[in-house]
């Protein structure tokens, strides 16, 4: 026969089972929710570095694509991100040191300093956690990189 006392032990487990659930459970999702936002941030950092890489080629100087193509290979990486917008925005500097603002949609020339820079507004989806942030947060990568000597340099 069981005693009173190993009842009310099961029923406190119970309640402290019900208690701890939804703490549990709203950790769960804020380690999930983290998780996708530093995937998302790791890809952007990634298609940046992508861009930046392909833009220092000098591949399609001489076509007159060259700033397409590099879009193209930028966007190749974010293709997987849903429902945010992205931003590729690409500079130039007439020398390696890329001091002030740059000259923006130009990937440069020989020798000149590049950077491409991607902005993908990010939109929280789980519940508790999401509704607990901002509506939309905006994840930043870029990379510079010194354009290769494809013809002589100035």
């Amino acid at each position: 026969m069981k005693s009173p006392t190993n009842k009310r032990r099961r029923g406190l487990a119970s309640m402290e089972f019900a208690l701890l659930l939804p703490l549990l459970l709203v950790f769960v999702m804020a380690i999930i929710e983290g998780g996708v936002m530093l995937y998302s941030w790791l890809t952007i950092q990634k298609a940046a570095q992508s861009g930046a890489r392909f833009a220092a080629t000098g591949q399609g100087e001489d076509e007159g694509t060259r700033v397409p193509q590099i879009l193209q290979v930028t966007e190749d990486w974010m293709t997987h991100l849903d429902k945010g917008g992205k931003t590729i925005v690409i500079k130039s500097w007439p020398d390696a040191i890329a001091s002030g603002e740059g000259t923006e949609g130009n990937p440069g020339g020989p020798c000149q300093m590049v950077e491409v820079a991607v902005t993908y507004a990010y939109h929280p989806f789980t519940p508790v956690v999401g509704d607990a942030l901002p509506e939309i947060i905006n994840l930043h990568g870029f990379d510079r990189k010194l354009n290769e000597p494809w013809r002589p340099c100035d």
